[in-house]
């Protein structure tokens, strides 16, 4: 079992890599070319969409997943298409009334709404990667999934290198991101070899939402807490705080996303011994060791190789200090990915809402009232704060849960 997780997770990193490590040169290629101002208006038109990435999610997978085959997969993927045409023109709507003060360089100008426009074509390249994960992770086929991946990335930088080389306004940076999702996606269907994607059971698909919402809910819950600190700077502080948290986050994205591809790996195995309560705390314990572990070793060399931001060019040198602060958050992230997906395997989904929502307005209310002095190293130091708070809370719920079941288990043996 500890090999297939394993097999299936250093899958899910090589897509990782492929994603992240074309995603790094983009970085420095867009950086070095458009400044920490024209960065800046990247990150906010990224951030706004990618915040609607998770209505799509919507916790649809955690359930399909509980599901003994696939053959409600032409469901799944139908809706989700659906709610990609809803977020469209939803999040559209809200960037139109979007605030911006020119003088102060402050908030979203015309340029950045229709860079949103633009980009939230992506929403249905996003609905099919997502839908077809489902497959791959219940067939624990992430060698396909890191084949599709890989393939939009390379398109994907070989786009922008062309851009950049031709020095392209910043809007084709954003078209290239639009073709090579499309890309993606297109690969991704042929390789979860499902004949049939377009149907519609609306049974199925009201039992579906009814009983993803509360992880659906939990999620933009996470998320809020989670790129509050980007939305909150975009209109509290100018396009260069903006452009100098942004590029600090991205490469700090790219370690968290380390913790989920293990729970990724990790959460079909929850499911099989969630009834074993031996088997499944076992491995609850052990993995739990082995993310603390990972989370600190990885601490420790991008701490030291922080100082290279100054190479990409030299104002982004502000970028170290928030990068390392996010750096010691890191392992909180290990621990808060199992303890999450260990209590969506017991069924716990309300109360990871709870919780979420929780942190999310901790979050939000530190970052207003520390934003307008700190600015992005308050940000920062918030993002660890939140996260603490919610390991903590997990922990409690997760050390109760075991005692209660044990105490039921008891019970109905005597």
């Amino acid at each position: 079992m500890h090999k297939q997780v394993a097999k299936n997770t250093f899958y899910q990193a090589l897509g990782k890599i492929a994603t992240s490590g074309t995603g790094f040169i983009i970085t420095i290629l867009l950086a070095r070319e458009y400044g920490v101002l024209g960065y800046g208006d990247f990150v906010k038109i990224t951030t706004y969409v990618a915040f609607f990435y998770l209505s799509l999610d919507f916790g649809l997978n955690a359930i399909f997943l509980q599901e003994k085959n696939t053959k409600n997969y032409k469901y799944l993927f139908t809706l989700r298409l659906a709610i990609a045409l809803l977020i469209l023109v939803l999040s559209n709507l809200i960037a139109f009334f979007l605030p911006y003060n020119k003088s102060l360089d402050i908030g979203y100008s015309s340029f950045v709404r229709l860079g949103i426009f633009v980009f939230s074509f992506s929403y249905f390249s996003q609905a099919v990667i997502l839908s077809c994960t489902a497959i791959f992770q219940k067939t624990l086929n992430y060698y396909s999934y890191f084949k599709a991946i890989f393939a939009g990335s390379l398109l994907n930088l070989t786009l922008i290198g062309i851009f950049v080389s031709f020095k392209m306004p910043l809007l084709y940076i954003i078209i290239s991101f639009v073709i090579s999702g499309i890309v993606t996606s297109l690969i991704s269907i042929v390789l979860i070899y499902e004949k049939k994607l377009f149907a519609f059971n609306f049974k199925y698909v009201k039992k579906l939402i009814i009983t993803s919402s509360p992880i659906a809910i939990m999620l933009i819950f996470n998320l809020i807490y989670f790129r509050a600190d980007i939305f909150l700077l975009s209109v509290l502080k100018s396009t260069k705080d903006v452009g100098v948290y942004g590029l600090s986050y991205r490469f700090f994205e790219f370690l968290i996303a380390l913790p989920l591809f293990l729970s990724n790996s990790l959460y079909p195995f929850l499911l099989k011994d969630k009834n074993n309560l031996r088997k499944f705390y076992t491995l609850v314990r052990q993995y739990f060791l082995i993310f603390s572990l990972i989370g600190i070793l990885l601490v420790i060399p991008f701490w030291f190789i922080s100082p290279l931001f100054t190479l990409i060019k030299s104002e982004f040198s502000l970028a170290i200090v928030p990068f390392r602060i996010l750096l010691l958050s890191l392992p909180l992230f290990f621990v808060t990915s199992l303890l999450q997906w260990t209590l969506i395997a017991q069924s716990k989904q309300k109360f990871l809402m709870k919780a979420y929502l929780f942190s999310a307005i901790i979050n939000i209310v530190l970052n207003i009232i520390f934003i307008p002095k700190g600015s992005y190293i308050a940000s920062a130091i918030i993002t660890g704060v939140s996260e603490f708070i919610i390991m903590v809370v997990l922990i409690i719920k997760v050390f109760n849960l075991k005692i209660l079941l044990e105490r039921e288990y008891e019970s109905k043996s005597n």
